[in-house]
């Protein structure tokens, strides 16, 4: 009787056993969770775009704390029969004993959502995308196109008596113009580029005054800043920090199209310009002297970056101009970059958002006050391109510190 009960203790354990190191196999969990924060964070990109095409105010959240857990109860349970005639010899009487192991397993995620509602948040959220990001956007191969569309509010060209500006919204009875202007200058090579320059620190100090040791203990501390010393002329030398900053240039476009000036090339350019002339840093460049389009000798083109913020609006305009114009704009990209790059090759079309016709294979969907909209798997365009984007520069909005431990939501 004893053994019996031994060995049935040895069969639940070694259940048990088991089982525990099934569980030491999670990958299905990570799995779900992860699939799980993608559709989170895809509907919480589309339903802002949804609200910004009715302004409405955006809200953004984000899961800040994940926690995972797992158990196992393993149970033993025995039956059996006990004939009445010769009850205490148990080995002869036909008594019968099983033992029915068991093992109870459970296991799920909780997590925190918090809400970004809050100053350093929305600061980010409406200062202007720094041209730094956009030139890493270009260097990185996303089609000049699809990103210029997607991120410049709006093209001024003066040429000194009157200016033209040319702004990206779709909801204006002029926006293909501003459509042909980027078409133009795309096809004089519009593009950014990264330029070095130095930022000069006090005024220039003589050999005598480098060889001071207040100076050198000085200089030895503004060393770690990343300062450096340059010589400036006989017997001089100046404190400057290099920088490096982004700018929109040109490439020149190709044969047979309108000279530019030497001020407006990238550096990547034919070696033919001086470096007095190059463009200055920033939004605006000089035509300068030298150009061969005409009115525009003298002229400059200003390029303005919108804000994370002015990105919903122009995605909410696009959504809007299709649900409520009786001629639904549609953006395609036509450069052969864009096409080349678009590889799925299902649509030029920069965003496509459907409205209550929402398919299994959706890429992304969400219910707002009655109405489902949805990007679809087919016949997309450049729609999850887009949201890669779109989602990649929220994400510059954030940082840890913003995500409130005290204001969460706990969703369980």
């Amino acid at each position: 009787m004893t053994r019996f009960f031994g060995k049935a203790s040895m069969v639940a354990l070694a259940f048990a056993l088991s089982g525990c190191q099934s569980l030491e196999n999670f990958s299905d969990w990570s799995a779900g969770y992860d699939k799980a924060i993608e559709e989170s964070q895809n509907e919480n990109m589309l339903i802002n775009m949804v609200r910004a095409a009715y302004n409405r105010p955006l809200h953004f959240t984000a899961i800040s704390v994940v926690r995972g857990n797992g158990q196992a109860s393993p149970s033993l349970g025995l039956t059996g029969s006990f004939p009445f005639h010769n009850f205490f010899n148990l080995a002869d009487n036909g008594a019968l004993l099983g033992a029915g192991p068991s093992l109870a397993v459970s296991g799920g995620f909780n997590f925190d959502m918090a809400s970004l509602d809050n100053a350093e948040f929305m600061g980010g959220l409406l200062t202007p995308i720094a041209p730094s990001t956009v030139n890493f956007y270009v260097s990185q191969g996303i089609p000049r196109e699809l990103l210029f569309n997607l991120l410049i509010q709006k093209v001024t060209i003066s040429d000194g008596t009157h200016t033209n500006t040319y702004i990206n919204d779709p909801t204006r009875a002029d926006y293909q113009d501003f459509r042909i202007t980027l078409r133009n200058l795309l096809s004089l090579g519009l593009t950014t580029e990264t330029t070095s320059t130095v930022l000069p620190f006090g005024p220039p100090l003589t050999a005598a005054e480098m060889k001071d040791p207040r100076t050198l203990a000085v200089l030895a501390q503004a060393l770690t800043a990343g300062v450096v010393v340059q010589p400036s002329g006989p017997d001089a030398y100046q404190i400057v920090k290099p920088i490096s900053e982004a700018r929109f240039c040109f490439t020149g476009g190709g044969p047979g199209m309108p000279t530019l000036p030497n001020s407006a090339l990238c550096n990547s350019a034919p070696p033919n310009a001086k470096d007095e002339e190059k463009a200055p840093l920033g939004g605006e460049q000089k035509f300068a002297a030298g150009s061969s389009i005409g009115g525009f000798q003298n002229a400059s083109l200003t390029v303005s970056v919108r804000s994370t913020r002015d990105v919903f609006n122009y995605l909410g305009n696009l959504i809007f101009m299709e649900d409520n114009s009786d001629k639904p704009l549609h953006p395609q990209m036509e450069t052969q970059e864009a096409k080349d790059y678009n590889y799925l090759k299902r649509g030029d079309d920069l965003l496509v958002v459907v409205k209550n016709h929402p398919r299994s294979d959706d890429i992304v969907k969400i219910d707002y006050e009655g109405n489902t909209y949805s990007i679809p798997a087919d016949n997309q365009g450049n729609s999850a391109l887009v949201l890669t984007i779109v989602s990649q520069i929220v994400l510059l909005s954030k940082t840890v510190n913003l995500i409130p431990s005290s204001t969460a939501v706990e969703v369980r």
